[in-house]
C-alpha cells in the first residue's frame, strides 16, 4: 500500500525546522508510540509565559518528524495558554493533511508539546527556580568512563550538567592502554578500543549539552542549596554532586621505591605514561588483573618484561593468561616477592624473595611497575563526614546514595569490582534517582 504525502509534509521531512536541544531549557516533553516505536521529544524556553525558544528531537517515520517540525513552526512566539490549545488537527491541517494511518503522528506532536508545557507549569508551582551561570543541578567530578555515562545520561534526562576532569578524559585505563580493546564487557568485548569508547561517551555527553570542564576540583563545601566546588578558573554550584574520581595506587614500603619514584628514576606505579617504558628491560609487579593488564599494554614497548606476583597465581581469567603469554620477552614469576629495589640515581636491578624456596634473585633492569593495590580518590569529600567501609571505599546504598544528602559516589570510588560495565550502570542510576529527587518525578 502506497501513502501519498502533501508536499508540505515532504518540504518539512526533508528541512525540519527547530531540530535539536536548548541549553538551559526551562521545560522537556518526551512521549512515545509503543505500537509504532516513534519518540518524541520538544524542549521549550519560556520568557513571560512566551514561547521564546523551541527544538525537538524525534525517532521515527517522515509523518513523525514533520509533525514534529511543524508543531514547533505553530507554537513558537504563542502563550502557554495558547501552545496548549494546539491540535492534531491542528498540525495536520497545517501541513495539508495526513494519511488516516498517520494520524497518529499528529497526535504525538501535539502530546510532546503539552507534555513540555505540563512540566513546565509544574516546575513553576513546586517553585524550581531557574539556574544561574555556573549553577547547575548535577556536578560530576572525574571524567572516567563512569562519570562520562553520569553526565551523558543526566543531560539526557533533561537535567544541566556538568562535569570535570583535570587530566585525561576517560581515565586511567584510556590513559595507560588506549589503543587495548576492552574486555569483561557484553556487546563490546574486544570490538572496541578503550580510545574509542572514551570518544564514544564524551560525544554522547557533549551531544547532550553536558558542560565538560578539563579542571581538577580543588576544594567541595556543601550549603542549603548547593554543592560548591572550587577550580582554578572560578566556581560552580550543583544542586547533586557525584564522585567519580575512581582510584590510585598505593604508596609502596618497599625498600628503594621512594629513592627512585621521582624524578624519573624508573619506578612507577600504574598511573604512568608507557612511553617512558619504551625499549627498556621492566619489571611489573603486583596482583591479578592490573598486574596482567599492565604487562599486555607495554608488550611490543619494553624490550623485556618481567611480570611478578606474591600470590600463588594471577587468579584472572585463562583466555587474558593467554593474550600476555603470548608477548615476546615475557617471564611469568608467582610466589615471588619484591623486597628491594636498587641502582645509582636510576633503577638498575631488583632484589626478590621466592616464597617457596626461600631463595633470592636479583634481576638487572631499567624500570620497575607497581601495579599493587588501589585506593579510592576520596580527599575532596573525606573532610565534608561522608561514611566509608572497612576496605576504603564510600558507603552507598542501592541508588549510589552516600550519607550526605545529594552526593552520590560510584566506580572505583564506592566498589572494589573493577569493571567498565558496572561503572556505567552506576552512573545511569544516579542520573535517574537524581531526575527522580530533583523533578519530582
Amino acid at each position: 500500500m502506497s501513502i501519498e504525502y502533501s508536499e508540505k509534509v515532504k518540504d518539512h521531512f526533508r528541512n525540519p525546522r527547530n531540530v535539536g536541544t536548548i541549553k538551559d531549557a526551562d521545560a522537556t516533553g518526551r512521549v512515545g508510540n509503543p505500537v509504532c516505536g516513534d519518540m518524541m521529544e520538544i524542549q521549550l524556553k519560556v520568557e513571560d509565559n512566551i514561547i521564546k525558544d523551541i527544538k525537538f528531537k524525534t525517532f521515527g517515520c517522515a509523518s513523525a518528524i514533520a509533525t514534529s517540525s511543524m508543531v514547533t513552526e505553530i507554537a513558537m512566539g504563542k502563550t502557554l495558554e495558547e501552545a496548549l490549545e494546539i491540535t492534531r488537527e491542528d498540525v495536520a491541517d497545517e501541513l495539508g493533511g495526513l494519511p488516516p494511518v498517520k494520524m497518529h503522528c499528529s497526535n504525538l506532536a501535539a502530546d510532546a508539546l503539552h507534555a513540555a508545557i505540563k512540566d513546565y507549569k509544574e516546575k513553576q508551582e513546586k517553585g524550581i527556580a531557574k539556574l544561574g551561570e555556573n549553577e547547575y543541578e548535577v556536578a560530576v567530578i572525574g571524567g572516567g568512563a563512569a562519570g562520562l555515562a553520569t553526565a551523558a545520561m543526566s543531560s539526557y534526562v533533561g537535567l544541566k550538567t556538568v562535569i570535570f576532569d583535570g587530566g585525561q578524559w576517560g581515565g586511567l585505563l584510556n590513559k595507560l592502554c588506549p589503543d587495548k580493546l576492552i574486555e569483561n564487557y557484553p556487546g563490546l568485548t574486544d570490538k572496541m578500543t578503550t580510545r574509542e569508547l572514551t570518544q564514544s561517551l564524551m560525544d554522547d555527553a557533549s551531544g547532550q549539552d553536558t558542560e565538560m570542564v578539563n579542571e581538577y576540583v580543588n576544594d567541595i563545601e556543601i550549603d542549603d542549596d548547593f554543592k560548591i566546588l572550587t577550580t582554578d578558573s572560578g566556581t560552580y554550584k550543583a544542586r547533586m554532586l557525584v564522585l567519580a574520581s575512581g582510584s590510585s595506587p598505593s604508596k609502596s614500603d618497599i625498600a628503594g621505591v621512594e629513592k627512585f619514584a621521582s624524578n624519573d628514576g624508573g619506578v612507577y606505579y600504574l598511573t604512568t605514561d608507557p612511553s617512558k617504558l619504551t625499549d627498556k628491560r621492566v619489571l611489573v609487579y603486583g596482583r591479578g588483573y592490573n598486574a596482567m593488564s599492565t604487562a599486555g599494554c607495554i608488550g611490543g614497548i619494553a624490550a623485556s618484561i618481567t611480570l611478578v606476583t606474591d600470590e600463588a597465581s594471577f587468579m584472572v581469567p585463562e583466555r587474558e593468561m593467554d593474550k600476555v603469554k603470548c608477548i615476546e620477552g615475557l617471564k611469568m614469576l608467582t610466589s615471588t616477592t619484591l623486597i628491594e629495589v636498587q641502582g645509582g640515581t636510576k633503577v638498575e636491578k631488583a632484589v626478590l624473595e621466592d616464597q617457596t624456596e626461600g631463595e633470592k634473585l636479583e634481576i638487572v633492569l631499567d624500570a620497575v611497575v607497581l601495579a599493587t593495590e588501589m585506593v579510592p580518590n576520596i580527599g575532596l569529600i573525606e573532610k565534608l563526614g561522608v561514611e566509608m567501609d572497612e576496605s576504603g571505599f564510600v558507603k552507598t546504598d542501592k541508588y549510589q546514595r552516600t550519607n550526605l544528602d545529594g552526593v552520590y559516589a560510584i566506580g572505583n570510588v564506592a566498589s572494589e569490582i573493577d569493571l567498565l560495565v558496572v561503572a556505567e550502570a552506576q552512573g545511569t542510576i544516579v542520573a535517574h534517582d537524581a531526575y527522580r529527587r530533583l523533578r519530582g518525578k
